[in-house]
């Protein structure tokens, strides 16, 4: 069922369906967020945060690493899913772990009206690496 307006979710004609940012993007009755590379420190920092409109989405989280090589990777990071301001999923990748970690996934219901917040937090110390987030999903009425 292609979602076009109605219930929140976005009409993408004449807008850009692609890219980066910290929304939720809709094509037909798929939905997505990618955030890019963002430098993060030991400060608790937003990497995601949007609200659904009146479906639900049944979808993905994925947690990014941008470094050059695993070599690169040895600070530990807390990702953190919040629904309107509840956390419902913590993932903490350590240093030592196998770094295909940070390509591990988070099934996710999203329900309507909700608001999404994926943060990111070095826990090892305050040196700032790129790390982001991904959601992507699926919408139904």
């Amino acid at each position: 069922m292609a979602l076009i307006g109605g219930g929140g979710a976005g009409n993408v004609a004449g807008g850009n369906p692609s890219g980066i940012g910290t929304s939720l993007n809709y094509i037909g009755d798929h939905a997505y967020a990618y955030s890019g590379g963002i430098d993060v420190d030991e400060n608790v920092t937003s990497l995601l945060k949007f609200t659904t409109g009146g479906l639900y989405v049944k979808g993905r989280f994925q947690p990014q690493y941008f470094v050059a090589n695993a070599g690169q990777a040895t600070e530990d990071y807390r990702f953190a899913v919040k629904f309107d301001s509840q956390e419902v999923s913590s993932t903490l990748i350590a240093e030592g772990t196998d770094r295909d970690a940070f390509y591990n996934v988070v099934d996710l219901i999203i329900p309507p009206f909700t608001t999404v917040e994926v943060t990111a937090q070095n826990v090892t110390d305050t040196n700032s690496r790129a790390v982001g987030a991904i959601i992507t999903g699926r919408v139904y009425a």
